[in-house]
């Protein structure tokens, strides 16, 4: 209780922005309130995001993660706002926060972040539109994808067919808003609000929740089905398994270790991908094989200990040529990890590790008595610095990989995982993550609602509507993670990394038309308001409608980048206009 003996509640712990002087002072606080809970709701997004990817690297939890958690988890702070906006004593006018949060939300996720992949990811392309993504046979001299400059008509991306069966999807989940909007017309909601519950409109609101729901379901059913077709998913795992390993964090036998004890298929394959990817980053003339100081980078760069290398060549170069081939390298690694398995005395089918302290020695031996070195834990990886050096003297520009992938971007691993066994590494994701999506989780649902009465307060100061501060202004806080993320996908400039952003958004926008819309037509009914909103919804279909057009097509140029762009000004625009002619 505070010094009144009135009993206080969580939002006393905010300042009420009702409470600053109407002075120009106050703006400047409310602006720096604005200012600080965007902040701490984007750091908190920022949390939930890095914590459901770590998750990726738990082969057993992979497929659920990338096809339920990182979509609903992704979708959590947007539908905080929009539940937070319809909570208060004046719902019916904070509603406007929620809505425009829920509007801005979708259409910048589906124009800035998608013009800006097109960008980052744009290689020239040929007559036919096809992208300049691989090196010709038996061209040797230099050889680039992009030639420098901004060639709005011929360079561009191409991407996969998933990116149309999302698109449909998209498009299929909007017809939520069709459900509420179709009685909200026929009803003239709005001017007659009465009218409008006594017709039943609440009930289209529960009709409306219903289908959010049950294409909310049917998404979720879908992506689990294709999680272990997608090629596209598949990429995005591996990328983040690499950044583990590129940390310098967690090393390739953390990784990989349950992949290759249980010997999936699916695992396998992800495991070739990513050991090819590093082989062919080293193997500089591209003669399929490597020698035993490329042999030690390559050691080196997947955090395992150099001196293996040694053992390598003795064991597995038969033929005494000095080289291994990546047949031979990979086969080398698996044993490597095997025999790991066996000296930590991991029991794989009682799945009963016991681990070796950090600073313990232990030889790694493999079949017919080779002895693969004294390695220790968390060892550094020793002066690698002359073998380094003549390795990057030979690669003066990046080695393009046969299957035309490019390096992945590097993630904060905590050091601690080093140090620890395989198994180890893994169960210390899983609490790491927990913490992190918990966290995050509990901070977007602490600060949502203050964040909804500041921006409702500002656009009532500064005389604008708060639909047009929070569809602004509300995305900034809630899916700057989103927008980086597709960006740095891009940049990669393969066809799956931007196949990978324009299906992220697509999930996105998915997301916000089954699980944020779900929220805010449950509030319509369950607190008996009333939808004004056509303005808004039309701005929303417009700008899904026409992105299904983009979603439609396998190349993207630099010109349509431009085009998806002038869509997010244009909605503002659209949804001023059709207020103006007394749509609402």
């Amino acid at each position: 209780k505070n010094s009144l003996g009135e009993r206080m509640g969580l939002s006393d712990l905010f300042i009420d922005p009702d409470t600053l002087p109407d002075t120009g002072y106050g703006l400047i606080q409310l602006l720096f309130l604005l200012i600080v809970y965007g902040f701490i709701l984007f750091k908190s997004s920022d949390l939930i995001s890095n914590g459901s990817e770590l998750l990726l690297l738990i082969p057993s939890l992979a497929g659920i993660v990338g096809s339920v958690v990182l979509p609903i988890l992704g979708a959590v702070p947007d539908g905080a706002i929009v539940l937070f906006s319809g909570m208060g004593p004046d719902a019916q006018k904070q509603l406007s926060v929620g809505v425009g949060a829920l509007a801005g939300s979708t259409i910048m996720l589906l124009t800035i972040p998608w013009g800006l992949a097109i960008i980052a990811g744009r290689v020239n392309l040929d007559e036919e539109g096809n992208g300049n993504y691989r090196r010709p046979d038996g061209y040797t001299g230099d050889w680039q994808k992009l030639t420098p400059g901004l060639d709005v008509f011929n360079s561009g991306v191409n991407c996969k067919d998933n990116v149309k069966m999302t698109g449909k999807i998209m498009i299929l989940t909007g017809l939520s808003y069709a459900l509420i909007q179709g009685p909200a017309f026929a009803l003239n909601c709005g001017e007659t609000h009465e009218k409008c519950h006594g017709a039943g409109e609440k009930y289209w609101a529960l009709a409306g929740t219903i289908l959010c729901l049950v294409f909310f379901i049917g998404y979720l059913v879908y992506q689990i089905k294709t999680s272990g077709d997608d090629e596209v998913r598949s990429e995005q795992r591996k990328d983040v398994q690499m950044a583990a390993m590129k940390s310098g964090q967690m090393n390739f036998s953390g990784v990989f270790f349950n992949q290759i004890v249980s010997a999936t298929e699916a695992g396998g394959a992800v495991l070739d991908k990513v050991l090819r990817e590093y082989f062919n980053k080293i193997d500089t003339d591209r003669n399929g094989s490597l020698d035993k100081t490329e042999v030690k980078v390559l050691l080196g760069e997947l955090h395992e200990d150099p001196n293996n290398a040694d053992v390598f060549m003795a064991k597995l170069d038969t033929d005494q040529s000095g080289t291994l081939s990546f047949a031979e390298f990979k086969e080398g690694m698996l044993e490597l990890v095997l025999e790991k398995s066996k000296h930590q005395q991991v029991s794989v089918s009682r799945k009963d590790v016991h681990a070796s302290k950090p600073s313990e020695a232990r030889p790694l031996t493999g079949g017919g008595g080779v002895n693969y070195g004294t390695y220790k834990t968390g060892q550094p990886l020793g002066d690698l610095a002359s073998e380094r050096s003549d390795v990057e003297s030979a690669r003066s520009h990046t080695v393009e990989t046969a299957d035309d992938d490019e390096d992945g971007e590097e993630d904060e691993i905590p050091e601690d995982l080093l140090h620890l066994t395989p198994e180890q590494q893994q169960t210390r994701i899983k609490l790491r993550s927990a913490w992190m999506m918990g966290l995050g989780t509990l901070t977007v649902l602490l600060f949502s609602d203050p964040m909804v009465d500041v921006l409702a307060k500002t656009g009532e100061r500064i005389g604008v509507s708060s639909f047009y501060i929070s569809f602004v202004l509300a995305p900034l806080a809630s899916n700057a993670s989103e927008l980086l993320a597709g960006y740095n996908y891009a940049i990669k400039k393969t066809k799956k990394s931007v196949s990978i952003s324009f299906a992220t958004l697509q999930g996105a926008a998915c997301m916000n038309n089954t699980f944020c819309l779900g929220i805010f037509l449950a509030l319509i009914y369950g607190k008996s308001l009333v939808w004004e909103f056509s303005a808004e919804t039309a701005s929303i279909l417009f700008v899904e409608v026409l992105m299904l057009i983009f979603s439609l097509k396998t190349t993207h140029r630099v010109f349509d980048a431009f085009l998806v762009f002038s869509l997010y000004p244009l909605s503002l625009l659209l949804v001023w206009g059709l207020e103006k002619m007394g749509f609402n």
